[in-house]
């Protein structure tokens, strides 16, 4: 009589209910993991719905075009026919300047300026000014309007007298909030927006700049459709990148899937965590299930049919804790936004993400399914024999036999770790994604593994031959770890996995910015002198050298904008480039260069000689492959409406560390003369010495953005802190799904220490000396994995940064130190909430069951 899926059913159900004390922490470890990860992926949908659903509050209008260059005047000719059309438009500048305040020493700021036509911005959505008032009351050729940072880093109020420029503005309002900043070219920094007419007052942009122009259009009831207003703009203006809102902001959507795969990937190890833990309490579970399985065996039950029902078992707590993700994922979509919300306003939440919602379950039962591989496989080894000889010393075969008994959890293994990979594939929608994300976690594990096996059998050889004499109690705590079905050792992987990611993405973020700062090569500059014109080279040279603390001379490059028409009289557009080639069909920046730089090793062709008339240039070997050009090669370029072309006499490649600015293009000085130039300037400067530099600057020549590299590394700064905070709070989940893990053995163990409690209490021991064992295994627990976690840490950041990134690795001994001390503790506080109702057992009761 064979067992259907319907009694197999209603036994597994049975089974869990006679369990749940022990699955609750099992059911909470798995809901940590799938609350991550279907909180990023509904966060994600309401997101790109917000996106989908105020495409034009977004964008503040129906369709954007965005260049770095100022439209020529057969183009505003042929914009101002399509207006005659029904499609109306407006201008916005954005560009970086330095900003001060009219008296004090204060020293200039960095700003993101960002000029507007009050009279037509926005189109759609509303700029919010604290005081309320219209934007056009707000911003007018004398007045502008500031974010709140700005007020705060320079000391002022709403009314007070700021300098931008050569003019003096007075603060009208502060903004709270503007429709389009997620779309805007510098979204970041200290805020300041002012009027199109206060921005010619400052002379910030003149011919040549590179200033961000984006032009936003509103269609008028009875203009063309959108495809073809769109169409128009595309062949007016060739250099501009154009979004329209019938589509979310590709630039945007670009970056939150490459987040969302992230986050999702991160989601994923909290997950695998609590499956891990899922895997431990099935283990354990069948352990003490032998007897009921042989019984089950002489009946005549098949191991295939056993193993349905504890399968079935193990997808009902897949299922619970899947649901139970859901509903923290909820809370998590809701926390995200918080997170962003210094940089990104989001809406709110949509409601229910059926997709998000399905996937989190679906992955959660999978990755719990994979995980209970290895025990419910071992159910086909249990022999209805073993009740009569379970008392009965098992002989240790040896280690070939072994091997070969194993086969089958081997294999399980492999099963495991290609379905982690074909997960990881599934959410990343890439196959080497998830193939890179098996392999290094497969790694991770196994490094794990190894430290906890090592760290262990340390402790153990010490208790051994340890030359003092360990207290009692403290030696008990410490074989604690080896009572069987304790686990310890699936424990601290679990644990210390989290451990090891959180800390590696701080030592990561922290390196990162740190060598930015304090590694840069002896000469390079840290002060930069950005929008100087070719009449104030020589002016701002003569400055700068008569300045304390000026390490050198300061050099300026010349910065001219063109862009590519032909190669070999092929059309660019004709070239059918694809990826990150297809950058070359926009506005690039190229210089020249009167001799060879020290950094660039010539791979072809040669030089040419000092005073070379004809057009030369020479390209960067990566350029050069895109293009599929050579030396001898002929270039064409369109710059400010002048046509011009010159012959490739070089491919050259950059050195990684320079102190000078470059770009893929370096021409000679009559191949770029006649065209606009905008230079930039570099310059080294003792730290203290760059304030006085910049009010100096500043007062001489205002349209001048003197930028200290500490300040704009400022806004870097916060920028890697707000993603940093997003993965911490993330990878927090798979450190509490260990906590739930170590929780989760001590329920699994119940009944072993039960019985260990009851024989200590009987042989005379006090409850406060039971306490103490078991603080003493808890404490073991928690510094050993937060050892292995902060040791791995350190390592896997090293290996990151030394030879992914190419960058120096600062150890942090606090950070470490905290990481020990928090696992310490969660480690203690999850094992003792598991452990009251046993401290609690009475002897007699105990007793009277066996």
């Amino acid at each position: 009589m064979k067992l259907s899926w319907r009694t197999a059913a209603r036994i597994a159900w049975r089974e869990t209910r006679s369990s749940l004390t022990k699955f609750l922490f099992v059911v909470l470890a798995v809901a940590a993991g799938v609350g991550a990860l279907s909180g990023v992926r509904g966060f994600s949908q309401s997101f790109r719905s917000m996106l989908t659903r105020e495409a034009r509050t977004v964008m503040a209008a129906d369709l954007t075009a965005r260049q770095f260059q100022r439209a020529t005047e057969a183009q505003n000719v042929s914009l101002d026919e399509l207006t005659a059309t029904g499609v109306e438009r407006t201008l916005i500048t954005e560009t970086f300047s330095m900003a001060s305040v009219v008296s004090g020493e204060t020293s200039p700021l960095l700003v993101s300026v960002k000029a507007v036509d009050p009279a037509r911005y926005p189109y759609y959505g509303e700029v919010k000014l604290q005081p309320p008032m219209a934007l056009r009351d707000a911003l007018t050729a004398d007045t502008v309007a500031c974010g709140e940072d700005l007020l705060i880093r320079m000391h002022l109020k709403v009314g007070d007298a700021l300098r931008v420029g050569a003019q003096e503005f007075r603060i009208a309002a502060i903004v709270v909030s503007e429709p389009d900043r997620m779309s805007g070219s510098l979204s970041l920094g200290l805020r300041l927006m002012m009027s199109r007419d206060a921005l010619d007052r400052t002379g910030l942009v003149s011919l040549g700049s590179r200033a961000a122009q984006r032009y936003l259009f509103k269609m008028q009831p009875g203009s063309p459709p959108v495809t073809e207003v769109r169409k128009s703009i595309r062949k007016i203006l060739p250099d501009s990148f154009i979004t329209d809102f019938r589509e979310a902001h590709p630039i945007i959507t670009f970056g939150l899937d490459r987040a969302t795969v992230f986050l999702s990937l991160v989601s994923l190890i909290a997950l695998i965590v609590g499956a891990i833990g899922v895997g431990m309490a099935m283990h354990a579970h069948l352990q003490q299930k032998m007897d009921h399985i042989a019984v089950m065996k002489s009946l005549g039950g098949t191991s295939r049919e056993i193993i349905r029902i504890f399968t079935l078992q193990t997808m009902m707590l897949g299922l619970a804790g899947g649901l139970a993700g859901v509903a923290v994922g909820r809370v998590v979509e809701q926390i995200l936004p918080a997170l962003i919300t210094k940089y990104f306003q989001v809406g709110g939440s949509t409601g229910w993400h059926l997709e998000a919602t399905a996937q989190g379950i679906a992955v959660g039962l999978l990755t719990t399914l994979l995980f209970t591989l290895p025990p419910l496989l071992s159910i086909r080894k249990v022999r209805p024999s073993m009740i009569l000889r379970r008392d009965m010393p098992e002989t240790r075969p040896p280690w070939r036999k072994r091997l070969v008994a194993s086969r089958a959890s081997l294999a399980a293994g492999g099963v495991i770790l290609l379905g982690i990979g074909v997960i990881a594939a599934w959410l990343a929608e890439s196959p080497r994604v998830g193939a890179y994300f098996a392999g290094g976690l497969t790694v991770s594990l196994l490094a794990l593994a190894f430290v906890a096996w090592a760290l262990l059998r340390g402790i153990r050889a010490f208790l051994e031959r340890s030359p003092w004499r360990i207290p009692s109690l403290v030696r008990q705590g410490f074989s604690n770890l080896y009572r069987p079905g304790n686990q310890a050792q699936a424990i601290l992987v679990a644990l210390g996995l989290g451990v090891t990611f959180t800390l590696t993405v701080y030592l990561v973020q922290k390196s990162l910015v740190g060598q930015i700062i304090e590694t840069a090569p002896p000469g390079m500059p840290n002060v930069y002198m950005i929008g100087v014109t070719e009449a104030q080279v020589e002016p701002l040279r003569e400055l700068a050298a008569q300045q304390e603390g000026v390490q050198g001379a300061a050099e300026f490059f010349p910065s001219v904008a063109a862009r590519i028409t032909r190669v070999d009289g092929v059309p660019i557009a004709d070239l059918k480039l694809t990826g990150l080639a297809r950058r070359y069909l926009s506005t690039h920046t190229v210089m020249w260069e009167d001799e060879k730089p020290e950094f660039m090793q010539i791979q072809e062709g040669a030089w040419w000689p000092p005073g070379t008339k004809e057009p030369v240039l020479s390209i960067v070997d990566s350029a050069a492959k895109m293009l599929h050009v050579k030396a001898g090669s002929v270039i064409e370029f369109q710059s400010s409406g002048r046509d011009f072309r010159a012959r490739v006499a070089a491919v050259h490649q950059s050195g990684v560390v320079r102190n000078r600015p470059t770009t893929e293009m370096v021409f000679n000085r009559s191949a770029l003369a006649g065209l606009p130039v905008i230079f930039v300037g570099g310059l080294r400067m003792k730290a203290p010495a760059v304030a006085a530099f910049q009010r100096a600057a500043f007062s001489k020549f205002p349209s001048v953005s003197v930028v200290n590299i500490a300040d704009a590394l400022e806004i870097v700064q916060q920028v890697v802190d707000q993603i940093a905070v997003v993965i911490r709070f993330l990878s927090g989940f798979a450190i509490l799904a260990g906590a739930v893990i170590l929780a989760a053995s001590v329920a699994g163990t119940r009944f072993r220490r039960i019985r260990e409690v009851v024989i200590l209490k009987t042989l005379g021991a006090t409850k406060r000396q039971v306490v103490r064992i078991f603080a003493v295994e808890f404490l073991m627990l928690g510094v050993v994995a937060g050892l292995m976690g902060a040791l791995l840490g350190v390592i896997f950041s090293a290996i990151v940064l030394n030879k992914l990134m190419d960058a120096k690795f600062h150890f942090e001994p606090v950070a470490a130190l905290v990481a020990v001390l928090l696992t310490t503790l969660l480690a203690n506080v999850s094992g003792w909430l598991a452990s009251v109702r046993i401290l609690q057992q009475k002897p007699l009761e105990a007793l009277r069951n066996e």
